[in-house]
């Protein structure tokens, strides 16, 4: 298997994995508006989560949790191509992140965004509530795979991956979304 991440001689964190792709549009909040906007361009069914980044800062002046998570799902007023879309999730209070089999995380269904008790859940694989929606944020974790809740988020789009599917595209210009959180 290879390296991802190590520490140099002297001392600073490296990371190999492979660096996210700019951003080509947004952020844009997820409240209502973003969210329907959100659900509108993209079609989830058969997406792939490729990413998850948590950070979490430990110490006396630590900095609340965040998260990226990175889908490709497909631009429904653009022939259904596929894009790459990043939710940052901030101040995260809670979450849940079941271990996936396979080698990758298909989502057979869009997103669940919710609120109760002024947060905000987004839940992954939502397909088990059916046409129901949860009653509070209990329920949202009940039986979930694939949880957060958070303070606040906000969604872009992100520029394609390279040929490969691994890298960002050379020359893309814009706001970056591979650096922190």
């Amino acid at each position: 298997m290879p390296k991802t991440c190590g520490i140099d001689d002297e001392g600073r964190t490296v990371d190999h994995r492979t660096p996210l792709p700019m951003r080509e549009l947004g952020p844009y909040p997820l409240n209502e508006d973003g969210i329907a906007s959100l659900l509108t361009r993209y079609e989830f069914g058969d997406s792939c989560l490729r990413r998850i980044i948590l950070d979490q800062e430990y110490g006396p002046q630590r900095s609340p949790r965040a998260a990226r998570l990175v889908i490709d799902a497909r631009v429904v007023s653009d022939g259904y191509r596929w894009e790459p879309v990043c939710l940052d999730l901030h101040d995260v209070r809670q979450l849940r992140i079941d271990e996936i089999a396979g080698t990758s995380c298909v989502l057979f269904a869009a997103p669940q965004f919710t609120h109760f008790d002024g947060l905000l859940q987004v839940d992954l694989c939502p397909e088990r509530f059916g046409h129901e929606h949860p009653a509070n944020s209990k329920e949202v974790f009940e039986g979930a795979h694939l949880v957060f809740e958070a303070a606040s988020g906000h969604w872009s789009a992100l520029k394609r991956w390279d040929q490969s599917g691994h890298t960002a595209v050379a020359g893309a210009a814009g706001d970056s979304a591979g650096g922190g959180v």
